[in-house]
């Protein structure tokens, strides 16, 4: 099985396993309101087929949804979870020298369940589809040094599942994979995994 499905079947395993939370629908949470993350990720994980190597810092700015909470109030419930997309830009800064990635597009949060461990706290999770800007190589030189990304410009997508401490605080284990989507001669995948920290203002 190559990266690309180990990492689509990852991603559908985080966000569909809090499914079983405690509501009939998944509800967005504070999607209005401007957030700043960061995450430290492991590049290139070697169990998604990785081999580049290093640490990268993902600062991301994620905007306030432009679609209110008045606005959603007026539709149906089971249609709410995917009427407030959030405006996002992150960086993925590789800190051994290998690929670094600048992404941008609509992100998605939700709450699973509230109240789970303390008054006001909650099981999030979240979704990002866009598009990833890199420095890498198109078509690299040389066995398992840098990976053959086929272009500078991929297809961006994560999957995140978190712990809101507070509606302000929270914490994630945060999942992400740049390709190309075999759209060019080379395609090999890039799939980073760490944790992140995130901070509503």
């Amino acid at each position: 099985m190559n990266a690309t499905k180990l990492s689509v079947l990852a991603l559908a395993a985080a966000v569909a396993f809090p499914t079983v939370a405690r509501a009939q629908y998944w509800i967005p949470t504070n999607v209005t309101d401007p957030e700043v993350k960061l995450g430290i990720l492991d590049h290139d994980v070697h169990f998604l087929v990785g081999w580049e190597n290093g640490v990268d810092i993902n600062p991301e700015l994620r905007l306030g949804s432009p679609v209110s909470d008045q606005w959603t109030d007026s539709i149906p419930a089971y249609l709410r979870w995917i009427v407030q997309p959030r405006p996002t830009v992150g960086l993925l800064i590789n800190t051994s020298g290998y690929t670094s990635q600048v992404y941008l597009g609509p992100s998605w949060t939700w709450r699973f369940a509230s109240n789970v461990l303390r008054q006001g706290d909650g099981i999030t999770g979240g979704i990002f589809f866009g598009a990833a800007f890199n420095n890498g190589e198109i078509e690299a030189h040389g066995y398992h040094i840098r990976k053959s990304l086929g272009g500078a410009t991929l297809f961006h997508v994560a999957g995140e599942l978190g712990y809101e401490i507070t509606p302000t605080y929270n914490v994630s284990v945060y999942l992400n994979h740049s390709s190309n989507g075999g759209f060019d001669r080379f395609n090999e995948a890039i799939n980073d995994l760490g944790l992140r920290f995130g901070v509503k203002f």
